[in-house]
């Protein structure tokens, strides 16, 4: 049953227990209780980070079943998945209805969550300094039964907080590789390092002119430089790219 708009709010102690939770399986209990509440059925974070080395890694998390996890944790650059596209374009979230994602896309991923009940979602997109992260809300309720905005507002501000506690136990769980450079970050890079320009890099990923700027005045300012023909030696200088990218 979907929680009524006079319900009470998720309180500042309930988001203290998941920023504290002290490993995967509490942070996993700990937002499953709170997300039922606001009649959130499952999550799903998918965490995509660059070591310093630029090694790509994928990070999975949530509730679904391993096997529907793994499934999630394919590259990024998907031009069928309509909720991958709209996340490399923008940071707000976006609802869908299941039904409308696998008439729209050829995968086997939403009708698989079709199968397990699902009915509809929130979807949306979390950049920070460690990783470049996918953040997906499921609900079984019926369709026309849509999460009331308060709701809604609670699942985000809730995600914010998940995403920061799977981030933290990442970088504990390993210590040595520690990102510099998020997913969309060292991608910028490498395509400048190309030759592309940014509008062309733009292109290619999907993603404003502005935001390519946004993301490689980001590498200048993590790699210590002051332009990006700097940044591109200093990421070769420490391995970041190879010198033939």
């Amino acid at each position: 049953m979907l929680r009524s708009e006079a319900a009470p709010r998720l309180s500042a102690p309930d988001l203290l227990q998941i920023a504290q939770a002290p490993d995967w399986d509490q942070l996993r209990a700990r937002s499953q209780r709170m997300l039922a509440q606001l009649g959130i059925c499952d999550f799903m974070l998918k965490m995509d980070v660059t070591g310093a080395n630029g090694a790509a890694q994928v990070q999975m998390f949530g509730t679904l079943p391993g096997a529907t996890l793994q499934l999630f944790a394919q590259p990024t650059d998907d031009k069928t998945d309509p909720i991958q596209q709209h996340l490399a374009r923008s940071c707000l979230p976006l609802s869908w209805q299941v039904e409308q994602l696998c008439l729209l896309h050829g995968g086997h991923i939403y009708p698989l969550l079709k199968t397990m009940g699902i009915t509809q979602g929130i979807s949306l997109a979390l950049h920070t300094r460690q990783s470049v992260n996918r953040l997906d809300f499921y609900s079984n309720a019926a369709p026309s039964a849509a999460l009331p905005a308060g709701a809604q507002a609670d699942a985000l501000l809730l995600g914010l907080y998940l995403q920061e506690s799977a981030e933290s136990l990442w970088r504990k769980a390993t210590p040595n590789q520690e990102t510099l450079l998020s997913a969309r970050e060292l991608e910028c890079l490498r395509w400048s390092a190309d030759g592309k320009t940014s509008s062309e890099i733009g292109l290619i990923l999907g993603i404003s002119q502005r935001t390519v700027y946004f993301h490689m005045k980001n590498v200048a300012m993590k790699l210590g430089v002051y332009s990006t023909r700097h940044a591109i030696s200093r990421a070769v200088m420490m391995g970041i790219i190879k010198p033939n990218n």
